[in-house]
Parts: C-alpha cells; structure tokens; sequence
C-alpha cells in the first residue's frame, strides 16, 4: 500500500524565479560590465572631473574678480565722464566769456587820445560848451569870439587820424550881454576814425 503523505510540506522557494524574473537567464558577464560602468566612473572619472571642476571655479574666480574690477573702473569712469561733461560746459561757458571780452576789447573806446588832441588844438578865443559821443559820431557845441577860430578849429580836426569827415552843422552869431561883444555859437559834427 501506498502511504500518501497528507502532512503539507513546505515547498521549496525557487530563487532563480522571483516576481516573474527569471535569474538563470542572467548573464553574469555583462551585469558585471554593468556595474563596472555605473561604478568605475566614480573611482576614475570623478577625480579628474573633480580636478578639471577646481581649475574651472578657479578661472571662474579670476573672471570673477576681473569682472568685479571692471566695474570698479566702469563706475570710476562714469564719474570721470561726468567730471569730463562739466568742464566741457565749463569751457563752453568760459569760451562764451573769453569771447564776449575780446569783443569788448576790440569795441574799447577810450577816448583819451582824442580828447587829449581836440585840447591841445582849440584856439584861444573859442570855448566848448557841449561835447558827446553817439556811437561813431562826436558832437563839439561851443562859442568863439570870431568865425575864423571856428573855421581854423575845423582845419585841425580834419588833419587829425582820429577824426574823419569834420564839417561844421550851423552857427549864430550872439551878442554877449555882459560885455557886448559878439560872439559865434557853433556846432560841429565828426566821424571818428579811430580811438587810439
């Protein structure tokens, strides 16, 4: 007779089998050339991409700073170009100012010379009442005792290189009541050529 054994045994677990996967159809070759590759480049290739890491940050902090630098001088430089705006209006104002004076140099007009020729050449017995000066043109109002002093005063002016164009605008003839003598007011228009 045959005994059944109706004792449940325990199955033996079927390691080569798990979860569907079938571990004897594994080749052990080329799981180990799959470890090497997920591996190896961590004991080979991280030191020197770590070396290659650590010569770039270096570069990396030299361009830092050079860039630091340059903005330094950017910011030195802005200051520079509005130091450099201000003494361009600076000179533009000053250019304004030397300008304005070299015209009122060349438009000087002192009439000392003149003055001091028209003093030196009146007759005796003529006098200046009025004397004025209208851009280029002198006005002489005085009085004299004869109409030749008047005539000859004329003559010297127009023989001065300060005076152009001497001619004389009117005259009268007046009695002077203190004395009765009479006497020629006249009045006297020239050109000036020139100051000095």
């Amino acid at each position: 007779m045959i005994k059944i054994n109706l004792n449940s045994a325990k199955k033996q677990v079927d390691i080569s089998n798990i979860g569907g996967f079938d571990f004897t159809k594994i080749k052990i070759k080329a799981v180990l050339l799959v470890v090497a590759l997920i591996y190896i480049p961590d004991f080979v290739l991280l030191p020197i991409w770590e070396t290659d890491l650590t010569t770039k940050q270096t570069e990396l902090d030299q361009l830092q700073n050079q860039l630091n630098s340059l903005k330094r001088k950017v910011a030195k430089s802005a200051n520079l170009e509005r130091q450099i705006q201000e003494l361009n209006a600076q000179e533009k104002t000053l250019g304004e100012k030397l300008t304005a004076v070299k015209e009122a140099i060349s438009q000087k007009r002192n009439p000392a010379s003149l003055l001091l020729y028209i003093a030196k050449n009146i007759p005796e017995d003529l006098w200046i009442k009025e004397l004025s000066l209208e851009n280029e043109t002198m006005i002489v109002k005085g009085e004299a005792l004869s109409y030749t002093s008047v005539g000859n005063f004329v003559n010297n002016l127009r023989s001065s290189i300060f005076i152009r164009d001497a001619s004389i605008k009117g005259t009268t003839s007046t009695v002077r009541e203190s004395d009765k003598r009479r006497i020629e007011s006249f009045e006297i228009h020239f050109a000036v050529a020139r100051f000095e």
